[in-house]
């Protein structure tokens, strides 16, 4: 298979097409939007998933362990409102308020839709 030339414009859109059919085709290559460079991914070696565990275990003493953050979410216990739209606004921190759209309840509610 010939390499492509250090020019792009020295090959016509065929010699370009051409090439690319060659290379996809080739054995080893990887599949469409493989980033991999065309090699398959193969599992880590015992060897490698050792290292890797020493190389986290050595990260987490030197700057201690990461702080995974917490997913809470706060509940009322009421059932959910009926409405289609629901507003839940936290004043203190408004970064948290949520609002509930429920698509199927807007279609039965609006009048001019049937």
């Amino acid at each position: 298979m010939t390499s492509p030339p250090e020019d792009a414009q020295e090959w016509s859109d065929d010699e370009w097409l051409a090439w690319l059919a060659a290379t996809d085709s080739a054995p080893g290559a990887g599949a469409a939007g493989d980033m991999g460079g065309g090699r398959p991914r193969r599992p880590r070696s015992p060897g490698g998933q050792l290292l890797a565990a020493a190389m986290t275990g050595l990260a987490e003493a030197i700057y201690g362990p990461r702080e995974e953050p917490a997913i809470v979410v706060d509940a009322s216990g009421d059932p959910p409102g009926d409405g289609p739209v629901e507003l839940g606004l936290d004043e203190d921190h408004p970064e948290r308020s949520v609002v509930v759209i429920r698509p199927w309840l807007l279609r039965r509610t609006d009048p001019r839709r049937r």
